[in-house]
């Protein structure tokens, strides 16, 4: 059977690249029941896609995710059943094994905050804005943001969007670390294919070792860091691309990996 002619998420790969867009802009792509199930699907599905190199995430239309759908939440009677779906979710985007960017625009709210935190990168359009209102609604934070949000911007900038569920603008975003750089609105596709496209063409297991590293470190002290960089290194010295890489800076040519 082919894709659904209206998809709640579109998956496609281009040069290396694989777009992931929610697909449900009438809604701000709020993640309901059938958002959220399909974007865990597609994201798990572009993680084993070896066409794939890089995972772009995105929203169509005016907003990137305006975090859970409370009406269709609330309709289904699954407000109690979000933990595990959000967990397979966000940890099988932290954990996938290549880049990660999300490109973003408009509303990045709640369980948004948490997806676009799990990306590697993040891009964002200059009417871009983070928000967690939870408190308004008498939940906590989830989605691993509690844990994400102060290794990026400390804790007491964490402390104070959880609890006064401010609107964060792009451009002070930015200052604070949560996004890597601010784009003209019109441009946030081509500055994101641009920084995406070199990245696939890219080494890939030198880049999944990178992010390996970066990652294990943030719970390792010094020497255990020390010690698992040098278990990766290892590894990819005896490995394709290590070779082609040495060969290619004595010829004084591009590596092609």
């Amino acid at each position: 059977m082919g894709e659904p002619a209206d998809p709640a998420v579109r998956y496609q790969v281009e040069n290396g690249v694989g777009w992931i867009r929610l697909n449900r802009p009438h809604r701000r792509n709020a993640l309901g029941t059938e958002l959220l199930e399909a974007l865990r699907d597609t994201v798990r599905r572009a993680v084993r896609d070896v066409s794939a190199r890089v995972l772009v995430l995105t929203g169509e239309g005016p907003a990137f995710c305006a975090g859970a759908d409370v009406s269709d939440l609330a309709r289904d009677g699954r407000g109690d059943a979000l933990g595990d779906d959000y967990e397979a979710l966000v940890t099988a985007l932290r954990s996938a094994p290549k880049p990660t960017i999300a490109a973003l625009r408009g509303a990045i709210a709640g369980i948004g905050v948490s997806i676009a935190l799990c990306c590697d990168l993040r891009v964002a359009a200059q009417d871009a804005f983070f928000r967690i209102a939870v408190a308004d609604l008498g939940l906590t934070v989830d989605g691993g943001a509690t844990w994400l949000l102060p290794r990026v911007i400390g804790t007491a900038r964490t402390f104070e969007l959880c609890y006064t569920g401010r609107r964060l603008a792009a451009e002070e975003a930015e200052r604070w670390g949560l996004l890597n750089r601010v784009v003209q609105t019109d441009d946030l596709e081509a500055a994101v294919r641009a920084l995406a496209e070199p990245l696939a063409r890219g080494p890939g297991a030198a880049l999944a070792a990178m992010k390996r590293s970066i990652l294990h470190g943030q719970d390792a002290d010094f020497d255990d860091t020390v010690r698992f960089e040098l278990l990766l290194q290892r590894s990819l010295v005896r490995g394709a691309d290590f070779h082609e890489g040495v060969a290619a800076f004595l010829a004084k040519r591009p590596p092609v990996f």
